[in-house]
């Protein structure tokens, strides 16, 4: 760490030195400067330019009107409170807009997502954005898996910390972090653990999750999101796919999902992606339309049922989001989606709603972590982060979408909520048929107000 310190020093005196010796021509920095002085730094490898197609086209197209684009590794401690210990390879690309321009600090959750989190925003402040990969997820694995001891929101801030500090002298202007989802958790955490590193820190449609069983989100799916209509169509469905217990819809769905030799599916586990494919439906279809019509479909057909609640069931058991169930266990909690509304149905079969979140875990070692839960950081940012915090906030939720149930209710005078009566769990501020423009401008107002 102390290296990486004095790296950084020497780096902004040639960053001063630089400026004071560059002429008007200089003013727009081509793209080997940027990436010698990414070099000149020691602290990134394997630096390269343009790895992702869908940008390339996206850039050409002039959705996301910046420079070049690089990526990149930066080496890790597994435990930032050792020094000289094992070490991982992160993953940190830049959008880059110009040295003096505004950065925003896209905070991974979890794998680096092709840049289309946050890229509104960045765009409305033609800002730099900086993405940087979630520990253990994408290629960023480290030699913690197995036994996940650090695998937390403090260790995980401390990587975002490091990368802060190693680009600072680079991009010396104001920065926030930014992310939707767990990855505006993310942000929020890293501002909660170094709140002097950003001007401002965002959450787009990011729950706090409170405990291994937070029954907020199943009155919010049942009662309050979308339209009456829409809910009773998801029950009707729901009761569908419960009907019969363990000899109904879930025997032919495990049939298809064990082909091939797959993980066992526990009931359990098909009862909580039952639910979560609704969960989804109203999470990611942004109109009452589109989600009658997808209902509406499954609802005549058993076979789309079937085929839709299958596919929810190999998304969870996707390798690239394995290490969210570790930390759901660990530390972030994990949602109640409301089973007791079909307690008629479910109280004659195996389920066991503590079960579910083990079930989820593919690796059968792992699911002991649900005994090591502590909460610790996600209470102390709801009942006293957001209520004191002296780096400000803009917590953004969309009404419709599930996740808004985990949104805190109380906060202080540094942090705004905004809650957009339409759109999907998505930032999406450039798009008005899922923002408003006037959610847009007050959203940007508050931006602009500490990045400007």
């Amino acid at each position: 760490m102390k290296e990486k310190l004095l790296k950084i020093a020497l780096l902004w005196c040639l960053v001063v030195a630089f400026a004071a010796c560059t002429s008007d021509e200089n003013d727009n920095p081509q793209y080997s400067e940027l990436r010698n002085a990414l070099q000149a730094t020691g602290m990134f490898y394997n630096i390269s330019a343009d790895p992702d197609t869908t940008v390339i086209r996206e850039r050409n197209e002039g959705k996301l009107n910046y420079k070049e684009q690089y990526s990149m590794f930066f080496k890790q401690p597994v435990n930032h409170d050792e020094e000289g210990g094992e070490e991982f390879m992160q993953k940190v690309c830049i959008l880059f807009r110009g040295f003096d321009r505004p950065t925003v600090f896209v905070t991974n959750g979890y794998n680096w997502p092709d840049f289309r989190d946050s890229k509104d925003l960045a765009a409305n402040l033609d800002a730099n954005m900086i993405h940087v990969e979630h520990r253990n997820y994408g290629e960023s694995y480290n030699q913690d898996q197995g036994t996940w001891k650090y695998q937390t929101v403090a260790q995980a801030s401390a990587d975002l910390h490091a990368v802060r500090q190693a680009l600072k002298p680079l991009f010396p202007g104001k920065w926030m972090s930014s992310g939707t989802s767990k990855n505006g958790e993310t942000s929020i955490c890293y501002a909660y653990h170094y709140p002097q590193d950003v001007d401002l820190a965002m959450s787009f449609c990011s729950p706090f999750v409170l405990g291994l069983d937070d029954v907020r989100f199943g009155p919010y799916l049942m009662e309050e999101v979308g339209t009456e209509e829409s809910r009773n169509m998801m029950k009707q469905l729901i009761r569908k796919g419960l009907e019969n217990g363990e000899n109904g819809l879930y025997k032919d769905v495990r049939t298809q999902v064990e082909a091939g030799g797959k993980k066992e599916l526990v009931f359990d586990e098909y009862v909580f992606n039952l639910f979560d494919a609704f969960f989804q439906i109203f999470q990611y279809t942004p109109t009452t339309a589109e989600r009658n019509e997808m209902m509406a479909g499954m609802m005549q057909d058993y076979d789309a049922l079937k085929e839709y609640v299958v596919s929810i069931i190999e998304g969870n058991r996707s390798a690239t989001i394995y290490s969210y169930w570790i930390e759901a266990a660990k530390e972030i909690g994990w949602q109640n989606d409301g089973y007791s509304y079909f307690s008629d149905l479910l109280g004659n079969t195996s389920f066991d709603e503590n079960n579910v979140l083990p079930s989820m875990m593919n690796n059968a070692e792992d699911r002991w972590l649900v005994n090591t839960y502590d909460g610790g950081v996600y209470d102390d940012i709801v009942n006293n982060f957001f209520m004191t915090t002296t780096c400000p906030l803009l917590l953004y939720y969309v009404h419709d979408d599930p996740w808004t149930a985990g949104m805190p209710k109380k906060v202080g005078p540094n942090v705004k909520k905004i809650i957009n009566p339409i759109g999907k769990h998505h930032s999406a501020l450039n798009d008005p048929s899922l923002c408003p423009p006037a959610i847009k401008h007050e959203v940007m107002e508050y931006v602009q107000k500490y990045i400007y």
